[in-house]
């Protein structure tokens, strides 16, 4: 019965961020929640993040009460609202091995379904050419009305690659059915990096390779890390030196100088917002709006901060931030916390799992340096699913006792009963 209100807060989550904010998908999640506490007489799982958690939603509601343009933020703060319930609700659900590996399957699934459609749903015709030749972006059909920005599809493959392939490298050849394993894995990894190519996103290349050296030193191929790292940053100088000469173009596309400059422009708008509006931001989705009307910023092609911090200061203002911050900090830390544990117990699987989603969530943040990374947008709740699968992992170790040393302040503020649901 777990999987009946499990679907259906999965369901409300899916059409409040994807399709129009209405009450049906807020009726989904209701319905789950309720069924949750039928079924397993229980509420959901406490976790470390739910102080830093609470004032994420606390200061989405201070938006809705201070935004100029209500219509934006009332769309915004409700795919929040549901990117937190599909958290609570996969950390809620997945409490032991089996459901955790499902979870990381699911996004591995989700990663690949992405990938694939990308051809199609992408807008291509944003992309400013850098090594893929632009001829073969005219052979892309393009099948939705509001296409996905490359940049948008680029944080999504730097997010969830690094799952796939540090999980690939963790198959045992001696595993039974271990061959559709490796090919599902395989495919997965492969066709979420070939999209990342194609987006031609300098920051999520970048991004991207930080997740990929990362996944694969925490697989203990270091010396594959070392050359992998060796040879992005060899083709970036061979690019960017040699290529100088031999194809100016593509040389000034990558070291686009215009983009910078218009990077730091919008910065410069951000901080004087932020520098304003401190302590409650300006509501969100509202900056480009905000932008144009009070500091004489008028760009509509290119909408927002192009920087997720940023972003969220003037979306949440600084307390917002700060508990922003500190759910990043706090899940790094769960992670790195579960990794080393399970490596002591000789977890192989569930190691390789939380090194992969380790990886996706640091490159995440790399990648937010010059984007406001999925912010804001439809596909927002998918770093929560991945912070929720960290969660769980973390959730696992605290209740095993393993590494009761570091987890000990968990254990003492949640107790061990509270997150397996007694």
């Amino acid at each position: 019965m777990q999987w009946a209100w499990f679907s259906l807060v999965g369901v409300g989550v899916l059409w409040e961020s994807l399709l129009a904010p209405s009450v049906i998908g807020w009726g989904f999640i209701l319905a789950g929640c309720i069924a949750m506490l039928l079924i397993e007489r229980r509420w959901p799982s406490r976790t470390p993040l739910d102080w830093a958690l609470l004032l994420l939603a606390l200061t989405g509601g201070v938006s809705l009460c201070v935004t100029a343009v209500p219509r934006l933020t009332k769309v915004q703060v409700i795919r929040l609202g549901a990117g937190l319930a599909g958290f609570y609700g996969l950390v809620s659900w997945a409490q032991d091995r089996v459901q955790v590996l499902l979870i990381a399957a699911g996004l591995t699934v989700g990663g690949l379904g992405l990938a694939l459609l990308a051809p199609l749903t992408v807008d291509w015709l944003r992309v400013t050419t850098i090594l893929v030749p632009s001829s073969l972006y005219q052979h892309l059909p393009l099948l939705l009305s509001d296409p996905v920005h490359p940049n948008i599809m680029a944080s999504l493959m730097v997010l969830l690659f690094p799952l796939p392939l540090a999980w690939l490298l963790s198959v045992d050849d001696h595993e039974p059915k271990c061959t559709g394993k490796r090919v599902f894995l395989g495919l997965a990894s492969v066709s979420m990096g070939a999209i990342l190519l194609l987006t031609n996103s300098r920051g999520g290349y970048i991004a991207g390779t930080v997740g990929g050296v990362m996944a694969i030193w925490l697989s203990r191929r270091k010396w594959w890390a070392f050359a992998l790292a060796f040879v992005v940053i060899g083709a970036g100088v061979w690019l960017i030196v040699i290529m100088s000469e031999w194809a100016p173009e593509m040389a000034r596309s990558a070291v686009d100088p215009a983009s910078w400059t218009f990077r730091q422009q919008v910065w410069r708008v951000a901080l004087l917002m932020l520098a304003d509006f401190p302590f409650t931001g300006v509501g969100m989705g509202t900056f480009n709006e905000v932008a144009s009307l009070l500091y004489g910023f008028l760009e509509m092609n290119n909408p927002g901060a192009h920087n997720v911090y940023l972003q969220v200061g003037v979306d949440l203002g600084v307390p917002g931030l700060i508990a922003y911050l500190a759910v990043l900090m706090l899940t790094l830390w769960m992670a790195v916390t579960a990794t080393r544990a399970f490596d002591r117990q000789g977890k192989v699987e569930l190691r390789a799992v939380t090194a992969g989603a380790l990886s996706g969530m640091t490159a995440l943040m790399v990648h937010g340096l010059v984007d406001h990374a999925v912010w804001n947008t439809r596909v927002a709740f998918f770093p929560w699913l991945v912070i929720g699968l960290i969660t769980a992992l973390f959730g696992i170790v605290a209740r095993e006792g393993v590494g009761s040393r570091r987890t000990g302040q968990f254990e003492d503020s949640v107790g061990v009963e509270s997150i397996s649901g007694g």
